[in-house]
């Protein structure tokens, strides 16, 4: 059986179509917003629920949130969903895992892949790259003190590139030239494959950093109910196997 077909019996254990199909608005993090689109279709095609998603930095969703903005759903790290909660902002029974996922180096297709296989190994490679790219979010804030933990943060400063996402860095590298290294969501350097990059590899064991992901219906939803329904069927196991296939572990 296919993962769309797993997905097609989670739904029907939800019950099927809805008899009052409503809009559920949800917010997400770019790390697991590849892998919830066809999700998402699939759960608009069976229940009849539409679904509108906004997907932005984590920080950024939760000011939103803080602002008085009301989603009927949000997907961000616990860190960002956990506030909210205590807040009384996101309903406190709700918050089950996605997923996590990983950082990981990516480079253009023609250009030649470096050994990551070690923390010696990356460090070599990121001295040897002519630009280092990496985002100011939750991945580039880790990844500077790999840096830093590697011991070579002046040696690079000059030649580092941030950006405030981790798709203007996928962008920056997919259009860039000569001996580049991006770092980015494993997630969202899968999704570019097909727009000219190559997963070079995860992070080193040794310095690997895993976000987890986690869903929480808010408490000020206007459609409580189907909220409560995607997010089962997002956090269910075979969503969560058509969740692997992009990254999300």
């Amino acid at each position: 059986m296919t993962r769309l077909a797993l997905v097609g019996v989670a739904i029907g254990c939800l019950g099927g179509a809805s008899a009052s199909a409503a809009e559920i608005e949800m917010f997400s993090a770019g790390a697991v917003a590849p892998g919830l689109a066809r999700l998402i279709e699939t759960f608009r095609r069976e229940t009849g629920h539409q679904v509108r998603l906004t997907v932005a930095v984590p920080a950024v969703l939760r000011q939103r949130v803080e602002a008085g903005e009301t989603p009927d759903v949000l997907i961000a790290p616990p860190a960002v969903v956990e506030p909210l909660v205590q807040a009384g902002k996101i309903v406190a029974d709700t918050p089950p895992a996605v997923g996590r996922v990983g950082v990981g180096v990516t480079v253009r297709q023609d250009a030649p892949a470096p050994d990551v296989s070690s923390a010696a190994a990356l460090r070599d490679a990121l001295l040897a790259a002519d630009r280092l790219v990496y985002n100011r979010a939750s991945t580039g804030t880790y990844f500077e003190r790999v840096v830093t933990r590697l011991g070579i943060g002046e040696q690079v400063a000059a030649k580092t590139v941030r950006y405030p996402d981790g798709t203007s860095v996928l962008e920056h590298v997919a259009k860039g030239t000569g001996r580049e290294i991006g770092i980015g969501a494993i997630s969202e350097i899968r999704e570019y494959e097909a727009k000219g990059l190559r997963l070079v590899g995860p992070l080193p064991a040794e310095l690997q950093n895993y976000t987890t992901y986690v869903a929480g219906v808010l408490t000020g939803s206007r459609s409580p109910e189907a909220a409560r329904a995607l997010v089962r069927f997002v956090t269910s196991p075979p969503a969560k196997a058509a969740f692997a296939a992009t990254g999300v572990e």
